[in-house]
């Protein structure tokens, strides 16, 4: 027989040509397809697909996911567990990761989710002032110069420049009090979009998404017809409206351009999967093509898998979902593009008709769409609406890659330090299993026939037969295999240590009791927080800088272009400040409290006034998670009350005054002449009855 050789083929060599083969195969069904319905952009945007996944497999970005997901649920790769289980004992597994990943969740949740609002909209520093204000000015200005020229005087023009710089001064106030109301009422009203639209769990799912993948994203808003029961004589009506809408995204069905640095320049694919109730509720909504909708529900009656990745079948196991190629529940597959596309596949699409939103249209240009395909139906294409021409998905990673748009999680970054552990751990069980008891040496020879020595109880009878060479050798031994497990557990706790270092979320900030040295004090423990929270501190900066404050612009935009109420100006200034609430919340709180401390006494109590102390304690009341609206009376409250207090206060003054007795050989003309203390302290109408001759 001829002797040959056999070629290794690497894995990432074997993906990149099952990738290929899926392409083909792809290409293959749109030319059979094309002999019924001829949709080149639905074919363009396939294609994109294949090569945003091949980049992700050449990459190897889609085995660093599957390895976060398995170090996370704690599992072994396929590879690893083989070897375990060749080499026997046991396969435990120390879930150093998925502690520091809840760890570290659960401190953004602290920082995010806590019940302070991780941005604000701020008033911009220099408001407009409304040029009925201005022209007000002028004519008050020319009023009061023609009244001096009637009386005679001549005002001086120093005078004059004066009086309007008054003016001009006060309606500067008065806008920056405008600009200040008018920024809380755009955030109460961004504020009820968000918690609407579920936002804020969205958020939540993204934190947990974080620490565990080489990145996370969070997708919105995104206009959807919702459906709400409204009651009316006792009886539901469903009434469907707009909402915007938010969600989170998993890595592992985003795309993007091989060449993007950052997910904001990057072009996007979405893979959904769409039940065909989903793909029947969008006929008859603006933007979408009801006859593709219906030709991709009489081609897929029963699903349709069309966009499957290498990984999908372990994601499914990792997730406890249905294996992709069986497909019970009938879903289908969807692409959502959302990125530029030339002019030229628009024009095919369409039919040559002009697109909606596109101005000067030319086919050679490229232009900024969103884009659906189910299988090879285009079911809708619509420019980006949004003034900054980007995109509605945002994204950041624990760890960012300076260059790069995927960076690093906490699988990656204790990856040393949970293979070591989790080799001294296995070690560990095993040989606390070797050394549990004793180990027997059996001379079968001098065995009894009938003895099992298979067995081992207290108070077995042992029998055996002479040695025919008279050897005094015992025909069975006992000994005791050595422990090693305290070597061991201090590998085990070095590389705990060691994850500490790495991942910078010591044990001791995510509750752990068993600490010593300086966090065994409470002074030292604070010292120790404050360090380590200087990573939490960079992560919530990445957070606010790539996701909060570009999302929060969007749907600024977004309300802009749709919002009739007017509290919105866009004028206004967004400000993410979850590095600051993580940094500062609770040392401002403190000095709020200082503050008020220091002005308890009657002369800085004159300087601050009631309305000055009423801000802070508002400030201070929404800090603690209570309403300072409600709890506090407002300015316009406190100013009324200011008003009785010293409408009272006039009265008691005036009637003191006239309480007075007269001079001597004075008349006497009180009202309450005659009258003793306790009937002046009568009502009017008894004190005028008695005092009545």
């Amino acid at each position: 027989m001829a002797e040959g050789f056999l070629r290794v083929v690497s894995n990432a060599e074997l993906e990149e040509r099952e990738a290929e083969e899926g392409r083909l195969q792809v290409e293959a069904e749109d030319q059979e397809f094309d002999t019924v319905f001829t949709d080149q952009l639905a074919h363009h945007i396939r294609k994109l697909y294949w090569d945003f996944r091949k980049h992700r497999i050449r990459q190897s970005i889609n085995n660093r996911m599957l390895e976060a997901q398995r170090a996370y649920n704690g599992e072994y790769n396929p590879q690893k567990l083989a070897e375990i289980k060749q080499f026997g004992g046991s396969d435990v597994y120390a879930r150093l990761t998925a502690i520091k990943c809840r760890g570290a969740s659960a401190m953004l949740r602290d920082v995010y989710l806590s019940g302070e609002r991780p941005w604000e909209i701020e008033p911009t520093p220099v408001p407009t002032i409304p040029a009925d204000i201005l022209a007000q000015v002028d004519m008050l200005v020319s009023t009061e110069v023609q009244n001096l020229l009637q009386n005679g005087q001549e005002p001086e023009p120093q005078v004059v420049a004066e009086r309007r710089k008054q003016l001009m001064k006060a309606a500067r106030t008065a806008a920056e009090k405008e600009a200040r109301h008018r920024a809380k009422d755009a955030t109460k009203l961004m504020e009820d979009k968000l918690v609407e639209g579920g936002f804020y769990r969205a958020l939540a799912d993204f934190l947990i998404d974080l620490p565990i993948f080489p990145f996370a994203v969070i997708k919105g808003p995104v206009v959807q017809m919702d459906r709400d029961v409204v009651w009316g004589n006792g009886m539901p009506e469903v009434v469907e409206r707009p909402r915007m809408t938010w969600k989170r995204v998993s890595c592992f069905d985003l795309y993007w351009t091989p060449g993007a640095s950052s997910l904001e320049s990057a072009d996007i694919i979405e893979r959904q999967k769409l039940r065909r109730s989903d793909l029947q509720a969008l006929i008859g909504v603006e933007g979408y093509d009801d006859d593709a909708i219906r030709a991709a529900l009489d081609d897929y009656t029963t699903g349709h898998y069309d966009y499957l990745d290498d990984m999908d079948t372990e994601r499914a196991y990792n997730e406890d979902r249905e294996n992709p190629h069986v497909n019970d529940s009938n879903l289908i597959d969807c692409l959502e593009f959302q990125g530029e596309i030339q002019g030229s596949y628009l024009t095919t699409w369409n039919q040559g008709k002009a697109i909606a939103g596109i101005k000067d249209f030319y086919e050679a240009f490229d232009y900024n769409v969103t884009c659906w395909v189910v299988g090879r139906h285009t079911i809708k294409v619509q420019v980006q609406p949004n003034p900054r021409v980007r995109h509605n998905y945002f994204g950041t990673s624990f760890e960012k890659v300076p260059g790069a748009l995927v960076g690093r999680a906490l699988p990656e970054i204790l990856g040393d330090s949970q293979h070591v552990g989790n080799a001294a751990f296995r070690a560990l069980v095993n040989n606390m299993g070797l050394a549990s008891g004793p180990q027997v040496a059996i001379n079968e020879d001098r065995m009894s026939p009938s003895m099992n020595t298979d067995s081992l109880y207290p108070w077995k009878r042992w029998r055996f037969t002479s040695d025919p060479l008279g050897n005094s050798e015992k025909p069975i031994d006992f000994f005791q295999p050595q422990s090693n497990a305290s070597e061991l557990m201090a590998v085990f706790d070095k590389m705990m240590m060691l994850g500490d270092e790495v991942s910078g979320i010591p044990r001791y900030m995510t509750g752990n009791q068993n600490v010593s040295g300086a966090a065994s004090t409470a002074s030292g423990l604070s010292q120790l927080m404050n360090n380590a929270s200087k990573v939490l501190q960079q992560v919530a900066a990445q957070i606010d800088a790539d996701v909060i404050y570009p999302l929060l612009q969007y749907l600024h935009h977004m309300v802009m272009l749709t919002d009739d109420t007017g509290l919105v100006w866009g004028d206004e200034n967004i400000r993410a400040h979850g590095v600051t609430t993580a940094m500062n919340r609770d040392a401002d709180r403190q000095r709020q409290l200082e503050f008020l401390q220091l002005t308890a006494n009657p002369l800085d109590q004159n300087l601050v006034g009631p309305k000055g102390r009423a801000v802070i304690l508002r400030e201070l009341a929404d800090s603690l998670g209570l309403d300072g609206e409600s709890i506090i009376p407002s300015e316009e409250e406190l100013q009324r009350q200011e008003e009785e207090q010293q409408a009272l206060m006039a009265q008691q003054a005036a009637q003191a005054q006239g309480d007075q007795a007269p001079a001597p050989g004075a008349p006497d003309n009180r009202p309450n002449r005659g009258l003793d203390n306790a009937q002046r302290t009568r009502s009017p109408q008894a004190i005028e009855n008695q005092a009545s001759p």
